[in-house]
């Protein structure tokens, strides 16, 4: 079969390739709808729903328990959250006064009341509120599975050839949290699926174990393809079907964190490549990586998945068992970068008709002082055990990168706090910044660049628009203008400078970074070997070919 190419976003970052398994999250049998025939079926329709609710939250609670063990209370927090909307009394009354009222089975009321409500989500402007209604959808599938009897499940389930996801890419509908804690992850290659983006829960657990996973713009849920070899390359967003053997060959190696082969061991000499992190599973993993430190760790992730505002307290212990997995290795925390594809809607701030343009970033933290100030102290007391680095993201000028050191002093000094193991920086991703980046620049301690929203905000374009996507070059001549330009500046400066996007890790992009003179870079944990594989082959070759040039 000839290999096919389709577009898609990647909901977390790899390279795999493997046979495709589909598993229903969602059996699409129909729904069965009669009437009852006296109230007292009516009644014994309703307690059967309330034992089947109580199984469903009994169910609940024990993936929440199991969650928290082994992933992480935040994540754990989802299932409490479905647990919360399954006996809500306003879900319960509806349904039974449904059945009561209409005389109807329990499985018709469900689908009514649970429906109407996870329209009403889906219909809000706000991408994350329009993500939590596949906390309804799956509450409302649970008790339905529950009172039929129903199982989610492989669609090859109980055939010889079944493998359960064993060495295989999970072609879904649709990645539900309770669709990952049921399965051996450790076997699982990586997940596509039709619906679900970014700032679902189940791609924030997705993150958290550290597995590959897609949003495709392609119906690959089709029981043709059962089988068939998919690439998902997370670099650039492509998903490849039937991939010829020489594309597997050149897109895809084998890493693991047990490997000891001196490039992948350590940084050639002179550059470092440190880990993006979201949770404490990243951290480890960069830890098993070897990573020369966490160069971005989004804060911002711990707060999503709690769905709540967190107190100093608890950003202090967590953020201190992050500096316990690291050790002596440096941890950068980008200051809570709310807004855009991040709103926290639990902050009930107002709506606006293009939150990218607005408030998001720094003026987020500007206009929120007691957020600000919460957060600062509780980093602020980790110096007491080490050195860390703080950055501020979307600056775009230098008042502004002004203001945000002038609080961040003013909050430090009423704390116990060690000012000489603390550096603040600037993250470099709107233009307007870049032009004044000399003067920014003085003010800090390091630079970071996000090339997400760089590329982003230079060219006008939405990486996540189906219409627009093929045109985010990150090869584009314009954007290494400006890289060129902070590369220069801050070697001018003396200044630490890095790059902490997406763009670090496609392949050949460190070494085009290296030779614009950025030679720290940040990336995925799993992508740590593969990026020191490319410098140190660059570094060689460099190095032959200047010998080569002095002795000819």
């Amino acid at each position: 079969m000839t290999m096919q190419a389709f577009k898609g976003i990647t909901i977390n970052p790899g390279r795999v390739a493997a046979k495709i398994c589909l598993f229903s999250a969602i059996h699409r049998k129909q729904v069965p709808e009669y009437r009852l025939a006296d109230d007292n079926e009516a009644v014994r329709e309703i307690e059967r729903f309330a034992k089947v609710r109580q199984e469903c939250s009994d169910d609940l609670a024990r993936v929440s328990a199991e969650v928290a063990t082994t992933i992480g209370k935040a994540e754990a927090e989802i299932f409490t959250t479905q647990g919360h909307i399954m006996n809500d009394p306003k879900v319960i009354d509806g349904i039974t006064g449904l059945v009561k009222t209409e005389r109807k089975n329990v499985e018709w009321a469900i689908v009514k009341i649970l429906g109407e409500f996870e329209e009403m989500m889906a219909s809000l402007d706000s991408p994350y509120l329009r993500e939590r209604s596949s906390d309804i959808s799956e509450v409302k599938q649970r008790l339905l599975n529950k009172l039929g009897n129903q199982q989610a499940g492989f669609i090859c389930e109980g055939q010889a050839h079944c493998r359960r996801g064993k060495e295989r890419v999970i072609v879904a509908g649709e990645l539900t949290p309770n669709m990952i804690v049921n399965m051996n992850m450790e076997k699982v290659l990586g997940f596509v699926t039709e619906h679900g983006g970014v700032t679902s829960h189940a791609a924030i657990l997705a993150r958290s174990l550290g597995v590959p996973a897609f949003h495709l713009f392609h119906d690959m849920f089709d029981a043709r393809y059962r089988g068939d070899t998919v690439l998902v390359n997370g670099d650039n967003g492509e998903v490849l079907l039937d991939p010829d053997e020489k594309t597997v060959f050149n897109l895809i190696q084998t890493i693991s964190a047990g490997e000891t082969s001196p490039e992948i061991a350590v940084s050639p000499a002179g550059m470092t490549v440190a880990a993006n992190a979201s949770t404490l599973e990243d951290v480890r993993l960069a830890r098993a990586m070897n990573a020369d430190g966490i160069g971005l760790f989004r804060t911002e992730i711990f707060f999503v998945g709690a769905e709540r505002l967190l107190s100093e307290e608890e950003q202090f212990v967590f953020y201190r068992q992050v500096q316990s997995i690291m050790k002596d290795r440096i941890v950068t925390y980008r200051m809570l970068d709310v807004g855009g594809d991040k709103p926290l809607p639990f902050l009930r701030l107002q709506k606006e008709a293009n939150p990218f343009l607005g408030f998001r970033g720094a003026r987020f933290l500007l206009g929120n002082p007691d957020i600000f100030s919460g957060q600062m102290r509780a980093l602020g007391r980790l110096t007491r055990h080490g050195k860390i680095r703080i950055l501020f993201p979307m600056i775009i000028d230098t008042e502004q990168m002004s203001s945000l050191i002038e609080r961040s002093r003013s909050v430090l000094s009423g704390i116990d706090h060690d000012s000489a193991n603390i550096e603040f920086g600037a993250m470099f991703e709107v233009p307007s910044a870049i032009l004044q980046a000399e003067e920014i620049m003085r003010q800090i301690d390091f630079s970071s660049i996000g090339s997400n929203d760089l590329i982003q905000y230079l060219f006008a374009i939405d990486r996540d628009n189906e219409l627009v996507s093929r045109e985010y070059n990150p090869a584009h001549p314009a954007l290494w203008v400006f890289l060129a330009r902070l590369s220069t500046v801050a070697r001018e400066l003396q200044q630490p400078l890095s790059l902490c996007g997406e763009l670090a890790g496609r392949e050949g992009m460190p070494s085009k970074l290296i030779e614009t003179g950025i030679v720290s870079l940040s990336v995925s944990p799993r992508l740590i070997p593969r990026v020191r594989r490319e410098l140190t082959a660059h570094v060689r070759g460099s190095a032959q070919s200047s010998e080569k040039t002095h002795n000819g």
